[in-house]
């Protein structure tokens, strides 16, 4: 934080801090507003972390449910959310802002904006068994966008994709995993060959074209260093670009969007208390979290993060660093997980939201962690012969060196340290109950999650099988993180709340650089995109519409 300068370097009305869902949109918004924007991305790559996800927002009641024939109301919504957010939410209210807002930002982006959506038939509502859940609807995804066409060849190039999702609509994705159709490979090299992007990089693109339409600019490589606040508001920031400082005023509010802490090591040890693995790109160090908490912002959600399984293939980089991939294979039937005492300790079909809790929990007796990372995935040749394990580990293909394997339970416990007698009884039991019908310990085949995308009911027959062709296998499981949750509290209009009581005046926040709306709760997919567009298009509204200061 430093004071005014004698003199500003440029002066805009709003800067925004960061280029993904929230920050593009909350730029548009105000630039809709009357205001003139200056977008500001730390990184060299536009999109942020939208641009390496599935770029679906939830979005509950828009306006797609009803060409699948799935009526929602505002009560279903709120009840289903905070079935799941158990009283943990940073504000309830916000909860409502929520629902009652995101629709009419969505139809604000279908006809102001380059975006298109449409709703997959069968992505339904993480938790649709509970009341008030979905079996479809409310995760929405772009349609695909043609980055080279929209957009000219330099500003494609400086887009970011994903290097964990094929360049597959969910909708296509969901027939290869009910077993419909293999995955189209035509379509999959014409995308990559003409740049046509889906999911996030759709997101990302839709959006950023929407903001060169209005002529806003987008500066990249342009960290923001310090908020400049004066008489106890933000007046604008201090960035560097083009190796020199720059002071750039902002007359009506400055709009934090930079992602979460997940690759601040320091961060991480001092509010989530356990090590992560980040799946997203590496410039999320929590710039603006220390932004924030320099101005006095109270927090909220710091030790929760958006976890989900990863493995880490060695020699896998990602903008230079190594990167883990998504773990997704743990749900598939004849995949169990075992902690590193050789013991199953949760229902491997869970939430990736879910799956991280119980990572953490404590023995008080042993004195032990003992589900902390790694943990293992242990499956037999069925399923290497069948599931991909990894975009590079396809079926059929013989298993790399960093896969464990040997021709019996127990030399594999012994290959990877695990205890011998442990892992076989836990590979037995197994078995026994695959044979029974029923998972006795944790209920695999119980959460509608299990089977998610495919459109069937989850049982123990479908979700369920034994490890019992040799040879078998053991992966190592990551503590991966898609983002971190915790940051400054917002208000109704995105306003940084003040630890002292009211907001940090000419200070916002969206996206996973603020405490997240519905606590550690995830109802759904792009249930980070959802609240991070809707705060974000608030935000961008709200300080459009404020008297600009007129001593810059």
């Amino acid at each position: 934080m430093i004071s005014v300068p004698d003199r500003w370097d440029e002066v805009a009305d709003v800067v925004v801090l960061g280029s993904g869902a929230a920050g593009l949109t909350a730029a548009i918004l105000a630039h809709d507003g009357g205001a003139q924007v200056v977008v500001l991305e730390k990184a060299d790559l536009i999109g942020g972390t939208t641009g390496v996800s599935g770029g679906m927002p939830w979005i509950p009641m828009n306006r797609h449910m009803a060409e699948l024939g799935v009526p929602d109301s505002r009560e279903e919504a709120l009840g289903y959310i905070r079935r799941l957010t158990l009283g943990r939410e940073p504000d309830p209210e916000l909860i409502e802002r929520f629902v009652d807002v995101a629709p009419e930002m969505l139809d604000y982006l279908e006809t102001k904006t380059p975006l298109r959506m449409s709703a997959p038939p069968t992505f339904n509502d993480y938790y649709a068994h509970l009341p008030g859940g979905k079996p479809a609807g409310r995760s929405i995804e772009p349609l695909p966008f043609d980055a080279r066409a929209e957009l000219g060849r330099e500003w494609a190039t400086r887009l970011r994709t994903s290097p964990h999702l094929p360049p597959l609509t969910m909708a296509e994705g969901a027939k290869y995993l009910r077993g419909d159709a293999a995955p189209d490979l035509d379509v999959i090299v014409r995308r990559q060959e003409s740049d046509v992007r889906v999911l996030g990089p759709a997101l990302v693109g839709a959006l950023f074209k929407g903001l060169l339409d209005r002529g806003v600019e987008v500066r990249t490589s342009s960290p923001a260093r310090h908020l400049v606040v004066g008489e106890g508001e933000v007046l604008g920031v201090q960035a560097e670009h083009d190796g020199r400082r720059e002071v750039i005023g902002a007359r009506r509010g400055v709009v934090l969007a930079s992602g979460g802490f997940e690759w601040n090591a320091a961060m991480v040890k001092a509010f989530i208390g356990q090590d992560l693995d980040p799946l997203s790109p590496p410039h999320n160090e929590g710039d603006g979290l220390r932004l924030a908490m320099e101005t006095g912002a109270e927090l909220a959600n710091m030790t929760s993060f958006w976890g989900q399984p990863a493995i880490l293939e060695p020699g896998m980089t990602f903008e230079g660093r190594p990167m883990v991939q998504m773990g997704t294979v743990r749900s598939t039937p004849g995949v169990i997980v075992v902690n590193k005492h050789g013991r199953r300790f949760v229902n491997e079909g869970v939430t990736y939201q879910d799956f991280p809790r119980v990572v953490a929990n404590f023995d008080p007796v042993a004195i032990d962690y003992p589900n902390e990372a790694p943990q293992w995935l242990i499956f037999d040749q069925r399923v290497k012969d069948s599931a991909v394990i990894l975009p590079s580990v396809l079926p059929g293909a013989p298993a790399p060196d960093w896969i464990y394997q040997a021709p019996t339970i127990g030399e594999l416990a012994r290959r990877t340290g695990l205890d011998a007698r442990s892992l076989e009884a836990t590979v037995d039991r197994w078995n026994e109950q695959v044979a029974a019908g029923e998972d006795r310990d944790y209920h695999r085949g119980t959460t509608t999650f299990e089977l998610h995308m495919s459109g069937e009911t989850p049982s123990p027959a479908r979700c369920m099988a034994p490890v019992a062709r040799s040879p078998f296998y053991a992966v190592a499981l990551r503590n991966g993180a898609l983002g971190t949750n915790g940051g400054p509290r917002i208000d109704a209009n995105a306003r940084v709340r003040n630890y002292g009581g009211g907001v940090v005046a000419g200070l916002y926040a969206a996206g996973n650089v603020a405490a997240g709306v519905f606590g550690p709760a995830y109802p759904g997919g792009g249930a980070t995109i959802g609240p991070a567009l809707t705060f974000g298009y608030l935000a961008g509204r709200h300080a459009a519409a404020q008297p600009p200061r007129s001593t810059m």
